[in-house]
């Protein structure tokens, strides 16, 4: 049997594991990622102009460096979620998600297109909307989930009408649902960037997203501090 990649074996022993968004379809920049020590490149297919077709290539350059591929539909719909994993995606990012059947529907999919190479898989549910938050428990108590990840934003919008503006209540409700998740003995984490770190530690999160427009802007911030502000 072949090894369980870094990603899912990290997942499933509640280890740090920072996945990183590609931004678009940019294959070159999946050795950087891996010299730099991410533990997954991230595709995403809902938020970018990413099609079916660019993904597909994009997992190839990902595999070809080491890096797990893990992918993002723009769609919770079974037929659309196979198809990433008839193109080799290591991981499926589910979005959209509100209740527990739903879930379970996402597990039965990967069981169903990958059969026995379902253990080398990796199944991220997002918490994002009102109702997948009230039904967090019954959500955290399925089986072959093997993380989570929280949107800040959208859970803001979805509390407060505005993506971004956090509240003392939407604050409160992202460490209620990491404490749940936590106390469930689940890996589950969030996008978190260096100032947001010590926030990140003390909700006990483990799996960390970036994006790469993140690390050039703090690249660029770096250098123009060590040229003393010049361009």
């Amino acid at each position: 049997m072949r090894p369980i990649n870094a990603f899912s074996e990290r997942l499933r022993k509640r280890e740090p594991a920072t996945m990183v968004n590609v931004g678009g379809r940019n294959p070159d920049v999946m050795p950087l990622l891996a010299r730099a020590g991410a533990t997954a490149a991230f595709i995403d297919c809902e938020r970018t102009g990413i099609g079916l077709d660019a993904a597909g290539d994009l997992i190839v350059a990902a595999r070809a460096c080491g890096l797990p591929a893990v992918v993002r539909s723009h769609s919770r719909v079974g037929p659309e979620l196979i198809r990433f994993l008839d193109r080799g995606a290591d991981a499926l990012v589910v979005p959209h998600i509100q209740t527990a059947e739903e879930v379970q529907e996402a597990v039965e999919v990967l069981r169903y297109a990958c059969g026995d190479d379902a253990i080398h898989k990796s199944l991220v549910i997002q918490i994002e909307t009102r109702l997948s938050l009230e039904g967090l428990r019954e959500i955290a108590s399925i089986e072959g989930v093997d993380a989570f990840l929280i949107g800040p934003n959208d859970i803001a919008y979805e509390l407060n009408g505005q993506r971004g503006r956090h509240t003392p209540a939407s604050i409160a409700a992202i460490d209620e649902a990491c404490e749940t998740l936590h106390a469930n003995g689940r890996s589950f984490g969030y996008p978190a960037r260096a100032n947001e770190l010590e926030a990140f530690r003390r909700r006990r999160a483990n799996l960390r997203y970036l994006a790469v427009d993140w690390l050039i802007e703090s690249g660029m911030r770096c250098q123009q501090a060590h040229e003393g502000g010049g361009a």
